[in-house]
């Protein structure tokens, strides 16, 4: 006696997986933006610009924060204006003010933006398209109140995309 059956089969080959990224690069080639300012007096204004890249895969929010790594207190009496901006920093044009003096001084944003949930800003950028590009200008004016004297401080600024 023998036994046949009948039998089929099908088959979905080849399933991949890949993840997105989320990747942000900047232009300041290690250099701090604001490097061995000493002697300032109230009054006394330092502007400079980053420009900051998204080349990620996915959609994402870009936020900034920032820490203070250093010091005696010196950010209570610096004031702050962060600005987003077009074009590039030798063609910086103002679009939108992330932070300015009427949110706080320095040490306030230090204390309010620790991390990208309380960060700041709302560039919001989309995925899969070519690099985008966007400069910040970060400007510190020393405040005039006598309590900053002989202060000093160092601080980070961190700019975190996470995606949406």
């Amino acid at each position: 006696a023998s036994r046949a059956a009948f039998s089929g089969s099908t088959e979905n080959e080849a399933n991949q997986w890949a993840n997105g990224s989320v990747t942000l690069v900047d232009n300041d080639a290690g250099v701090p933006l604001f490097n061995d300012l000493t002697n300032l007096v109230p009054g006394d204004t330092e502007t400079n610009c980053i420009e900051v890249s998204y080349t990620g895969t996915v959609d994402a929010q870009v936020r900034v924060h920032g820490t203070a790594t250093a010091g005696s207190g010196l950010e209570d009496y610096l004031d702050l204006t962060i600005e987003r901006g077009t074009g590039t920093c030798a063609a910086f044009v103002a679009n939108v003010t992330v932070w300015d003096g009427t949110s706080g001084d320095l040490g306030v944003f230090l204390s309010t933006a620790t991390d990208y949930s309380s960060g700041v800003d709302t560039w919001g950028v989309t995925g899969g398209l070519p690099e985008e590009m966007v400069p910040f200008r970060i400007t510190a004016t020393v405040q005039d109140d006598n309590g900053g004297q002989g202060l000093d401080t160092t601080v980070t600024f961190t700019w975190e995309a996470q995606n949406t």
